[in-house]
This record gives structure tokens, C-alpha cells and sequence, in this order.
């Protein structure tokens, strides 16, 4: 799913460096550095909520797609896959972050 959804922008290793991150006004953040930024605890809550509903506290504007109701779409409009999308997401994310 972070490929298919999350790599053009934040790139396959999650620095921000996809293909389409140049043609954004705002450089995507650094996924990797989340928890270190974070003072190294993993902010899952704010990455939720940044996927679920695009808050401005996770990625500093709403120029980042929304994907919770794009996820309720493509999933039959099932709350409980829509929750598990983006649990795998936060998952996989969470296991990006640098040591």
C-alpha cells in the first residue's frame, strides 16, 4: 500500500524524494525521521490522523492527499478494512523510522 499510495511522493525509502515530490509547492516530509522528531517515540496517533484525515499537525498544510475516504471507496465503504488499510500503513511506516 505505501507504494502504491505514498511513494511518488515520499519515495520508496520514505526520505521525500519520490518522483512527483519536485512538482509539489511543499518538499514531503522525511518519514524515516518521524519518531526521532518525535523525541523518539513513533507518533502513530498523528500519522493516523494525517492519512485518515489529512490534519494539518502531520504534514504542516492539506496539500497532501486525504486517503480515508479514498480507502472507504476502494474498500466498500467497510470501517473496519478502512481501519486496517491504514493501520498496515502506520505499521509499515513505524518500520521505516531510523535507529
Amino acid at each position: 500500500m505505501f507504494h502504491a499510495y505514498c511513494a511518488s511522493c515520499h519515495g520508496l525509502d520514505g526520505k521525500g524524494s519520490g518522483p512527483a515530490a519536485s512538482a509539489l509547492k511543499k518538499q514531503p516530509a522525511d518519514l524515516t525521521l518521524l519518531a526521532q522528531q518525535s523525541g523518539g517515540k513513533f507518533p502513530a496517533m498523528r500519522v493516523m490522523n494525517s492519512i485518515k484525515d489529512g490534519t494539518q499537525a502531520g504534514h504542516g498544510s492539506k496539500d497532501m492527499p486525504v486517503w480515508g475516504p479514498i480507502f472507504s471507496t476502494v474498500s466498500s465503504d467497510s470501517p473496519a478494512v478502512v481501519t486496517q488499510r491504514i493501520s498496515n500503513l502506520i505499521g509499515f511506516i513505524e518500520s521505516m523510522q531510523v535507529k
